[in-house]
């Protein structure tokens, strides 16, 4: 079971989605509700933690009074721009070509949104340390050599 819920361990995607799928019918969740569906024990400060970090991203919002978090309209915009298959055409796309997409990623990085920009630097963290859940392939983290 996980104890760590930190970037390296889960993409911000990856949370965005879980609280998506689990909501309540008022479109909230509770710290222990994201919890159980990522698999932690009883020790749910983690989730609590990543999540008030993502709070302050501008991801999720928190209701203070019920204790309970929601995606933000702009991490609900995130979500909804998934669905439109940019992932499929972007691996069409030759390796060489690669290097002005991610000019191109660069200039939205710079000129974007806030809470665009943040995804973007964090799921590029993600993706490129060799200790990050990226790398696992067996369900262990690849060690450095």
């Amino acid at each position: 079971m996980p104890k760590h819920l930190t970037l390296y361990d889960f993409r911000d995607l990856d949370l965005m989605l879980t609280v998506a799928e689990h909501v309540n019918d008022d479109g909230f969740i509770s710290t222990d509700d994201i919890a159980t569906e990522l698999g932690f024990d009883d020790d749910h400060r983690a989730v609590g933690s990543r999540m008030a970090w993502m709070r302050r991203y501008g991801v999720f919002d928190y209701d203070e009074s019920r204790k309970l978090w929601r995606l933000t309209r702009g991490g609900e915009r995130v979500l909804e721009a998934r669905q439109l298959g940019a992932t499929q055409e972007l691996a069409a796309v030759p390796d060489g070509a690669l290097v002005d997409v991610m000019a191109h990623v660069t200039s939205r990085y710079r000129h974007g949104d806030a809470l665009t920009a943040t995804l973007l630097r964090r799921e590029f963290l993600f993706g490129t340390k060799p200790n990050s859940a990226a790398y696992r392939g067996d369900g262990r983290r690849r060690r450095r050599r």
